[in-house]
């Protein structure tokens, strides 16, 4: 028995990666080189909702100032 308000569940997400790509067979050929499949690791390739960006048209996104610095050294 567990305590707490959880629901039961034979499988748990371990976590996952949010690709920018032209299609899915892109992102499969990624999956493919995750090392953990070797050892039985199941990965699952879904479709998601395109990201808009949140920018106003017309005015540039500003990019983290750690990005900025590393490009400038």
């Amino acid at each position: 028995m567990a305590e707490g308000p959880f629901a039961g569940s034979k499988q748990a997400i371990g976590g996952y990666f949010l690709l920018q790509v032209d299609d899915i067979n892109e992102a499969v050929e990624i999956a493919k080189q995750r090392p953990g499949l070797d050892y039985g690791i199941d990965v699952e390739v879904r479709p998601a909702a395109p990201v808009k960006s949140r920018a106003r048209p017309g005015v540039r996104a500003a990019r983290p100032a750690s990005i900025d610095q590393a490009t400038s050294a």
